[in-house]
């Protein structure tokens, strides 16, 4: 096996350094986007946008907003973990495939919920599900208009 010289060391870590900050930065932007988006989006349901910015809170308000009830998310996430772990074994790798798509589950829930409260179609959910990183840009942005959360009794 060949060993690497000095200067082809260099070479690598810098082309290694310049991948991460390529991605930092990409991950950084979507990020900033991302927050503009979460708070145009509460402005379009008739809340404040600054409560976009406050972790948990932000949950409980975009909970409301598409007609979940916080509290049953909040109480049934660790609930569902727990007893998958508890019925399956705490070393089992099944445990984190079944924690991964009850969170999967919760995930396009909330997709669909966000959809229906912006009376937007099966495909434009998918896209919110897929790449919301797009779609909440669209919904903020674009002409849609909040009509409420869909509750079903």
């Amino acid at each position: 096996m060949e060993t690497l010289t000095q200067n082809q060391a260099l070479a690598a870590g810098g082309i290694l350094g310049g991948m991460l900050a390529t991605v930092g930065v990409a991950t950084l932007i979507v990020y900033i986007l991302m927050i503009i988006a979460w708070w145009k989006i509460f402005t379009k349901a008739g809340e404040a946008g600054w409560k976009s910015l406050i972790p948990i809170y932000n949950t409980y308000v975009f909970c409301n907003i598409i007609g979940i009830n916080f509290w049953i998310y909040v109480l049934a996430v660790p609930f569902v973990i727990g007893i998958i772990g508890a019925i399956v074994g705490t070393q089992s790798n099944l445990v984190v495939i079944l924690q991964a798509a009850y969170v999967l589950f919760i995930d396009i829930l909330f997709a669909i919920k966000l959809g229906d409260a912006f009376k937007k179609g099966a495909g434009f959910k998918v896209g919110l599900f897929f790449l919301p990183f797009i779609f909440y840009l669209i919904l903020a942005f674009g002409n849609s208009k909040y009509t409420g959360a869909t509750v079903k009794k």
